[in-house]
């Protein structure tokens, strides 16, 4: 009979279940986007969907959210995600246009912030 494989995670939040995520050592966070313009921050179990914005003529630089990199009007996206449940109040960050190397620089802490950021109160 093989030996079942538990993730510290797993373990952590079977022995204590109202351990802030903030707590939990780091899962696999994945950062893509979708054929739909959209980009998605994942870590089991919590999933944020950012909606992209039209482009609007502008000259000032931006800072990505995820890599920390300042990038011109041209390499950067917006983006939005509601805050609260129906409540018609957006947050906006603003990301690479070029998301696999954004994926590539990001720090998986920094994308779990986001991540926290807008799951959390």
């Amino acid at each position: 009979m093989p030996k079942e494989v538990f993730e510290e995670r797993e373990l952590i939040l079977e022995i204590f279940p109202g351990t802030s995520p903030r707590l939990l050592p780091l899962g696999e966070v994945l950062y893509y986007r979708d054929l739909e313009g959209r980009v998605h921050i994942t870590e089991e179990p919590h999933h944020l969907v950012l909606e992209p914005l039209e482009a609007a003529p502008a000259y000032a630089p931006v800072i990505c959210e995820a890599c920390l990199r300042q990038l011109s009007r041209q390499e950067a996206r917006f983006f939005r995600f509601e805050v609260g449940v129906g409540e018609g109040h957006y947050r906006y960050l603003s990301f690479c246009h070029d998301t696999r190397q954004c994926a590539s620089l990001a720090l998986p802490e920094r994308l779990r912030e986001i991540l926290l950021r807008a799951i959390m109160p």
